[in-house]
Protein backbone atom coordinates (compact mmCIF):
# COMPACT_ATOMS: atom_id res chain seq x y z
CA UNK A 1 0.00 0.00 0.00
CA UNK A 2 1.36 3.48 -0.80
CA UNK A 3 1.37 6.75 0.90
CA UNK A 4 0.29 9.41 -1.24
CA UNK A 5 1.02 12.72 0.42
CA UNK A 6 1.75 15.25 -3.04
CA UNK A 7 -1.52 16.39 -6.20
CA UNK A 8 0.81 14.91 -8.63
CA UNK A 9 0.70 11.42 -6.90
CA UNK A 10 -2.99 11.89 -6.45
CA UNK A 11 -3.87 12.94 -9.67
CA UNK A 12 -2.12 10.15 -11.04
CA UNK A 13 -3.63 7.48 -8.75
CA UNK A 14 -7.26 8.98 -9.32
CA UNK A 15 -6.71 8.50 -13.11
CA UNK A 16 -5.96 4.64 -12.99
CA UNK A 17 -8.57 4.46 -10.35
CA UNK A 18 -11.69 6.00 -12.57
CA UNK A 19 -10.74 3.42 -15.10
CA UNK A 20 -12.41 0.77 -13.13
CA UNK A 21 -15.68 0.28 -13.09
CA UNK A 22 -15.66 -0.13 -9.43
CA UNK A 23 -13.40 0.53 -6.55
CA UNK A 24 -13.67 1.02 -2.57
CA UNK A 25 -13.00 4.17 -0.37
CA UNK A 26 -12.45 4.49 3.10
CA UNK A 27 -12.49 7.95 5.12
CA UNK A 28 -11.19 9.44 8.55
CA UNK A 29 -12.24 12.56 9.95
CA UNK A 30 -10.66 14.33 13.46
CA UNK A 31 -13.40 16.08 15.21
CA UNK A 32 -11.66 16.71 18.81
CA UNK A 33 -11.94 20.62 18.50
CA UNK A 34 -14.19 21.74 15.78
CA UNK A 35 -18.00 21.22 15.39
CA UNK A 36 -16.93 20.35 11.72
CA UNK A 37 -15.42 17.23 11.15
CA UNK A 38 -11.83 17.61 9.21
CA UNK A 39 -10.90 14.94 6.39
CA UNK A 40 -7.53 13.17 7.78
CA UNK A 41 -6.75 10.25 5.53
CA UNK A 42 -8.59 8.57 2.34
CA UNK A 43 -8.02 4.92 1.56
CA UNK A 44 -8.51 3.86 -2.01
CA UNK A 45 -8.36 0.44 -3.61
CA UNK A 46 -9.05 -1.33 -7.47
CA UNK A 47 -8.22 -4.78 -7.72
CA UNK A 48 -4.71 -3.70 -8.98
CA UNK A 49 -3.87 -1.42 -6.09
CA UNK A 50 -4.23 0.25 -2.63
CA UNK A 51 -3.50 3.58 -1.68
CA UNK A 52 -3.44 5.64 1.48
CA UNK A 53 -3.86 9.31 1.21
CA UNK A 54 -2.82 11.85 3.72
CA UNK A 55 -4.97 14.77 3.06
CA UNK A 56 -3.11 17.09 5.63
CA UNK A 57 -0.12 16.92 3.61
CA UNK A 58 0.68 20.24 3.39
CA UNK A 59 0.11 21.26 -0.58
CA UNK A 60 -2.42 18.78 -1.34
CA UNK A 61 -4.83 19.56 -3.72
CA UNK A 62 -7.93 16.77 -3.24
CA UNK A 63 -9.82 18.22 -5.86
CA UNK A 64 -8.76 14.95 -8.65
CA UNK A 65 -10.41 13.01 -5.42
CA UNK A 66 -13.49 15.08 -5.00
CA UNK A 67 -14.16 15.31 -9.33
CA UNK A 68 -12.90 10.64 -9.08
CA UNK A 69 -15.61 10.53 -6.12
CA UNK A 70 -18.15 12.86 -8.46
CA UNK A 71 -18.28 11.36 -11.69
CA UNK A 72 -19.63 8.13 -12.31
CA UNK A 73 -18.28 7.96 -15.92
CA UNK A 74 -14.39 8.69 -15.09
CA UNK A 75 -12.31 11.63 -15.14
Amino acid sequence: MDLITTSAELASVCARLAKHPVITVDTEFLRETTYYPLLCVIQLASPDEAVVVDALAEGIDLKRFFALMSNESGL
